[in-house]
């Protein structure tokens, strides 16, 4: 008799959690606010939501909550969503994670089905003008295009590469930007000797060919892409790791991420992104010094 009560409570007990759990995981799908993901700057706002459904989802089946990759208009937005307190994750360029790295961790980087987990840029001339560069140096206060301010490698890849030679990209040439932000704008503005340097991505310049009247000076820095990063002040570590696991474990090329252009996730080593927001928190240190010595000079009027 005394097992027979036994065993009538526990399949009773049973029903009751299985009923519970039924209850609480419709509740979490329907009720829960969504974990927010910020996207940097570069992803486009029109096209993003959409690209991202895939990730979302499958990351909420995986994590048991609902997921919003959640676009951003500029650098300034995306920093606000984070300081805010609005986001959990965060989605970036190394440009952009600069901004909130500071209560960032590092979890994963994007690995790309044509770049891979890394981008390098070069700097080129008109074909046949190479040959009359002998030093970085001499290049100081020299006309050059960069494709935008928001590339890695049309901008970032060459301003690390010229630090290394103590010039710096903003201040110490004649910069000028692609109006569309195309490496075929710069190659055609170095071909017709509009500028007489371009920024452009390695690839485009492979075997050092001359390309549509354009030619290699030389190759630059290679820098990490896309990093997807915990907030700090968001709280559950145990999210994070979690989250860091799932993406890791998506099999390479994968419905979620073929949208993306992405193979795969790959573990993200806190260091790499360390090195290029180092360099930047230097560089914008070093830069409002320069203007500040400069300022008073520039500020007097005849």
């Amino acid at each position: 008799m005394r097992r027979a009560v036994t065993v009538v409570t526990a399949v009773v007990l049973a029903i009751v959690l299985a009923g519970t759990c039924g209850c609480r995981k419709g509740k979490d799908l329907s009720e829960m606010e969504p974990i927010v993901v910020a996207l940097g700057p570069t992803f486009d706002p029109a096209t993003a939501p959409k690209q991202f459904e895939p990730l979302a989802a499958l990351l909420q089946e995986e994590v048991g909550q609902p997921f919003k990759f959640q676009p951003t208009k500029s650098r300034e937005d995306f920093a606000d969503l984070v300081k805010e307190g609005k986001a959990t994750f965060v989605f970036a360029t190394p440009l952009d994670y600069f901004e909130v790295a500071d209560a960032s961790i590092a979890l994963v980087k994007a690995n790309y089905r044509e770049t891979g987990t890394m981008v390098q840029g070069c700097i080129i001339v008109k074909e046949g003008e190479s040959v009359k560069i002998r030093e970085v140096g001499e290049m100081k206060g020299a006309s050059i295009m960069i494709m935008s301010t928001g590339s890695l490698d049309g901008y970032l890849s060459q301003k690390m590469f010229f630090d290394r030679s103590d010039l710096d990209l903003d201040l110490d040439f004649d910069l000028r930007t692609a109006p569309s932000g195309t490496a075929d704008e710069v190659i055609a503005a170095v071909a017709a000797g509009e500028v007489e340097y371009g920024c452009v991505p390695a690839g485009l310049f492979e075997e050092r060919k001359p390309n549509k009247g354009a030619e290699l000076l030389t190759y630059s820095e290679k820098v990490p892409v896309e990093v997807f990063a915990f907030v700090e002040m968001g709280g559950d570590k145990m999210l994070g790791g979690k989250v860091r696991d799932v993406l890791k474990a998506i099999p390479k090329g994968d419905p979620a991420l073929q949208p993306l252009g992405l193979e795969s996730f790959m573990l993200a080593t806190q260091a790499e992104y360390d090195l290029v927001t180092n360099f930047l928190a230097a560089d914008k240190i070093e830069k409002a010094q320069r203007l500040s010595e400069t300022a008073p000079e520039t500020a007097v009027t005849p």
